[in-house]
């Protein structure tokens, strides 16, 4: 069609006749998809004509576009403020009556990049905050903020140490430390953000036993926050594709979690992302109700 040409529903039907579901964009026109995608993301969200299903992924597009934009200028005020849209956009569909946990899990990438890592944590670390009881939405949108931009110091680092396809020299590895202090200065200069999703960013890789970094700290004084990131974090990290390593099953890597990292992580919210992702069954993505009555997690 030409540009001026409105698609409208007698379009849509007439595609529908033929058979047609789905359409393709030019990737040259990817930044007017994700720019159109973001001004109408509410609306398409109150739209009853759309399935879940499709919610799902309009979500999940929507917050990979905004990540990557955010990866390009990450002190950028704007664009943090279009990160953090998409973020209470994201919270209050996975807060709604009738969202399904498993929609947004069949959307999810298995495909490590920076931009969809920060998503897929976002989108455990809400799932795992409302499993455990947390039903503030102010709260549930600072933490996904953390979470979405958990990893942002990795930006300023050098593409070949991040992407490294062979373990890191002791330089590297103190190089890569470095992400979350970074993280934390740019996004404190923005005062974009609250002291939740800070927090996040600073010690997501803090360690109950006191072994983490950046600054050692454990037990009580890491958050819960903090903690369902950091299971979030590290359970995204073992079950998608890395450049020295193919990705983990959903029951590995609860195993691995379980077995290895026993005194790193709070056991309890360990066990009840376990109770979120259906026991811990590979291959069987679905989560049990929250309450009675309540159909935020159902399968």
């Amino acid at each position: 069609c030409e540009r001026n040409v409105l698609f409208t529903k007698e379009a849509q039907e007439s595609l529908r006749q033929n058979n047609i579901r789905a359409l393709f964009i030019d990737q040259q026109q990817h930044a007017e998809y994700t720019a159109y995608l973001a001004e109408n993301l509410h609306g398409l969200l109150e739209d009853r004509a759309v399935d879940l299903r499709h919610k799902s992924e309009l979500i999940y597009d929507a917050a990979q576009a905004a990540m990557e934009e955010i990866m390009v200028d990450p002190a950028s005020r704007q664009r943090i403020q279009n990160g953090k849209e998409v973020v209470r956009e994201t919270v209050d569909f996975m807060t709604a009556e009738d969202f399904l946990l498993e929609h947004l899990l069949k959307a999810i990438s298995t495909d490590y990049y920076l931009f969809t890592h920060s998503v897929n944590v976002l989108a455990y670390s809400v799932a795992l905050a409302i499993q455990a009881g947390h039903g503030s939405t102010a709260v549930l949108r600072e933490m996904a903020n953390g979470a979405l931009l958990h990893n942002i110091g990795e930006s300023t680092l050098d593409t070949e140490i991040v992407n490294k396809p062979a373990a890191l020299s002791p330089a590297e590895w103190k190089t890569m430390q470095s992400h979350t202090t970074e993280g934390f200065r740019i996004l404190e200069k923005t005062e974009c953000l609250g002291e939740i999703a800070l927090d996040i960013v600073l010690h997501h890789h803090e360690k109950l036993n006191g072994t983490g970094y950046p600054e050692k700290i454990s037990g009580k004084d890491i958050s819960p926050f903090v903690r369902m990131v950091s299971i979030a974090d590290i359970f995204d990290a073992l079950t998608t594709d890395r450049p020295h390593r193919k990705r983990h099953s959903t029951f590995d890597a609860i195993n691995i979690m379980n077995q290895s990292m026993g005194e790193h992580l709070d056991k309890a919210l360990l066990k009840q992302f376990v109770a979120m992702m259906g026991g811990g069954n590979a291959g069987k993505k679905k989560g049990p109700r929250r309450r009675p009555g309540n159909r935020l997690f159902q399968g």
